[in-house]
């Protein structure tokens, strides 16, 4: 039976091993076309593979057979957010807000859309109502990061790092949260703090080659090029262009 099929995919995802993921709900597709979940399985893996465009084809496939699972529409539009189809992202995020207005997943994914747009108020009010929905795990940590990115763009550097230390004490180990908030602190010229933070976030993941860069960016900010040129290089070794 199919149903067999998507446990044992499950199972795969549970892993992260989604090559064997994708061939096990294939399997299941072969068995049962019409089966709804097991696209949208399907679509969860290859976006994890950074199959975007495929993960599209299955999450369309998912919606044509249950156009009312809001699931399936977040995770169609997240996919589109990654390929850089931000418009088609939020119309997808609002019909999944629309069956279901208390997922705070759904309102990160719009407000991702609507960052990338450049429509940074209407990102802010999305991720806040995120935040609303579920201030702490990983959906409040994601949300007051992004929450502060898009303030940052607005040059509101102070607010965006309360959001950042917001998303810190969710999760002491958030090297993103460490290293943004370290471009605010840059961006505020107060660069000796900033440095604090990208050495957190290089103390808990030393190959986080962008923290590495932008210690040397504050480095030099400071005067202390050879130290500036050191961490330079340890970005390029770690693979920044």
């Amino acid at each position: 039976m199919s149903d067999e099929w998507i446990d044992q995919g499950a199972f795969f995802q549970n892993q992260e091993d989604h090559i064997k993921a994708v061939e096990c709900f294939d399997r299941a597709l072969q068995k049962e076309p019409s089966n709804a979940n097991a696209w949208h399985k399907k679509g969860i893996s290859l976006g994890k593979l950074g199959k975007y465009e495929e993960a599209i084809d299955a999450f369309d496939k998912a919606v044509q057979i249950d156009p009312y699972n809001a699931d399936f529409w977040r995770d169609r539009g997240a996919a589109q957010n990654n390929l850089g189809k931000n418009d088609e992202a939020l119309e997808s995020s609002d019909k999944a807000i629309a069956i279901a207005p208390n997922n705070s997943r759904t309102w990160i994914v719009r407000g991702f859309a609507l960052h990338n747009l450049g429509r940074y108020e209407d990102a802010i009010a999305s991720y806040a109502r995120a935040i609303e929905i579920n201030p702490f795990g990983a959906d409040g940590r994601r949300a007051w990061n992004n929450r502060g990115a898009a303030l940052d763009n607005m040059r509101r550097h102070d607010e965006a790092i309360e959001s950042y230390d917001e998303a810190i004490l969710i999760d002491p180990f958030d090297i993103y949260a460490w290293n943004n908030k370290g471009v605010a602190l840059s961006a505020l010229g107060r660069h000796e703090e900033a440095l604090r933070c990208f050495d957190k976030a290089i103390e808990i993941q030393p190959t986080y080659a962008t923290a590495w860069k932008n210690k040397a960016i504050g480095l030099r900010a400071l005067g202390r090029n050879s130290e500036a040129i050191e961490a330079l290089d340890k970005a390029r070794e770690l693979g920044l262009q």
